[in-house]
């Protein structure tokens, strides 16, 4: 019985997991950006295992770095990634972090950042008096100088990484690089290795209400069959516990 109780258990914080991601991606279906989060269960239960803590497989997260639809009306500055790979921020802490999400501004300073303060990797700087700025296909920053002309001020510069389902989420579309995440490649958009970027643009959130919906009632399923499982469990162990009294 104590073997059928630490199983239930097991899978009970293991479906709770689940259930957590589900209800994340749920509320962020409409958010920017926003990369869906996977739970998985890993390992097969043994059930001939020694200790009861064999017989429990694992819920795993991890991204799914899928994409989102590109949806148009942002400013001119703004872009969609077209692949799996992210862009490089200097972070609020000054540690470098990636992102996907291209919704972008010049700041009081001049600089090219994130909605969120967060300045492009390597920085770019709209010049004094300069207007219009803009980004190209290519990831190639331009504006408008003072003779009216469209100069080139910047490049963006794209990394893609071996696994990125090994990315640390920080939140605020904000993510950093583990050891689990591999080496990483960088390039610019439209090169061999990258896709081309979509200007104007910004990603959607790559939630399938759908699928949400159906791993969350499978999940359902499961803790409820869980739980009854706990409760047949405490009833036997209270039934043996009064015989041998």
């Amino acid at each position: 019985m104590a073997t059928v109780l630490g199983t239930s258990a097991g899978a009970l914080q293991n479906l709770q997991i689940v259930l957590d991601a589900v209800a994340a991606n749920i509320a962020n279906v409409s958010t920017a950006g926003y990369k869906r989060i996977d739970a998985m269960t890993e390992g097969v239960p043994q059930l001939d295992a020694a200790q009861p803590a064999g017989r429990l497989a694992v819920a795993e997260v991890s991204l799914d770095i899928s994409l989102g639809a590109a949806q148009g009306g942002a400013n001119a500055i703004s872009f969609a990634l077209q692949d799996d790979s992210f862009f490089q921020v200097r972070d609020t802490d000054g540690g470098l972090s990636f992102t996907r999400l291209g919704a972008m501004q010049v700041d009081g300073a001049g600089n090219i950042s994130t909605l969120s303060g967060r300045v492009l990797e390597p920085p770019v700087q709209l010049p004094s008096g300069w207007s219009a700025p803009g980004i190209n296909h290519a990831g190639e920053i331009t504006a408008t100088d003072d003779a009216g002309n469209r100069q080139v001020i910047g490049q963006l510069t794209l990394v893609r990484f071996v696994n990125p389902r090994g990315l640390l989420v920080l939140g605020e579309g904000m993510y950093r690089e583990t050891a689990n995440t591999g080496a990483r490649t960088t390039g610019n958009p439209g090169s061999p290795e990258f896709a081309a970027l979509v200007p104007g643009s910004i990603e959607a959130s790559n939630v399938d209400l759908a699928t949400e919906f159906t791993n969350l009632i499978a999940a359902q399923r499961a803790y409820q069959a869980s739980a009854r499982s706990f409760s047949l469990g405490d009833e036997m162990l209270k039934t043996a516990t009064d015989l041998s009294q």
